[in-house]
Parts: C-alpha cells; structure tokens; sequence
C-alpha cells in the first residue's frame, strides 16, 4: 500500500488525496493533468517560463485564459508592474485556473498568445525608440529658436 508523502500515513490505492491530512497524492507512472484546480494543480516544469501573451496583452490574455487576476492591470501606474508579474507567472497561472486537455494542448493554445505578445513589444519597442525621438527632438528644436 502507498504511503502519504506529506503526513506519511497508508493510503489505499487509487486514492487521489490522503484521508487523513488532504494532501493530493501522485499516482506512480501516470502523469495527472491537474490543471484547472488551482492551488492544487501541479504546474509541470516544462510550461513553467515567460509569458510574452500575460506580459504584453495583460487583462485579454488573463481573461481569456482564466487569469482574472489580470486585471489588476487596468490601474493606472500599477499596470507596467503588473505586466511584468503576468510574464513571470502566467503560464503557471493560466495553467492552474483553467482546465486543459493536456500539456500539449496548452502549448498549442499559448504559441499564438506568445508570438501576438513579442510582435506587440517589438513594436512597442519601434514606437519608443524610432517615433518618439522624432517628436520629440523637432519640438525641443523649436523651442530652442
């Protein structure tokens, strides 16, 4: 009979979450996809990373991916901050909040949240670095005459 990793007690097979302390058991050779339980989901490590479609589409992505939390990022000087902690985050998030198919399933799902997110920076990136220069620099120009 298995054992309880957390409070060490036997267990009987197939069971899912100790009777006597609740925490979930892995069942030996069968990979659980946990996802959509929250706090109890296992993240497995291969999803766990950045998440160009959290950083750059914040609450969209959040709310499409079960990521409510996201909307944080709808306060004002707060947003950039948050945005960050969805890049970090997200994909554990994402995969905790919403129930997936399976690991590849969730990969397919993100690739085109993640190229829409770095296509989003890279502009962002133009804009800051090409268009506000040339703004920018004519009206200090002026100003100087």
């Amino acid at each position: 009979m298995p054992f309880c990793p957390n409070c060490g007690k036997e267990v009987s097979e197939g069971v899912k979450f100790c009777p006597e302390c609740g925490q979930r058991l892995q069942i030996e050779g069968t990979p659980e996809n946990t996802s959509g339980l929250g706090e109890l989901a296992t993240v497995p490590e291969e999803l766990k990373g950045w998440s160009w479609g959290g950083f750059a589409l914040t609450w969209i992505w959040g709310v499409c991916n079960g990521v409510l939390i996201a909307l944080l990022c709808l306060i004002p000087f707060f947003n950039l901050a948050w945005a960050i902690v969805l890049g970090i985050k997200g994909n554990e998030w994402a995969w905790r909040n919403k129930k997936w198919d399976s690991i590849e399933h969730f990969k397919s799902t993100q690739r085109p949240w993640n190229i829409a997110g770095i296509v989003i920076f890279a502009i962002s990136m133009v804009a800051i670095v090409v268009i506000i220069p040339a703004v920018v620099f004519p009206l200090v120009l002026w100003g100087s005459a």
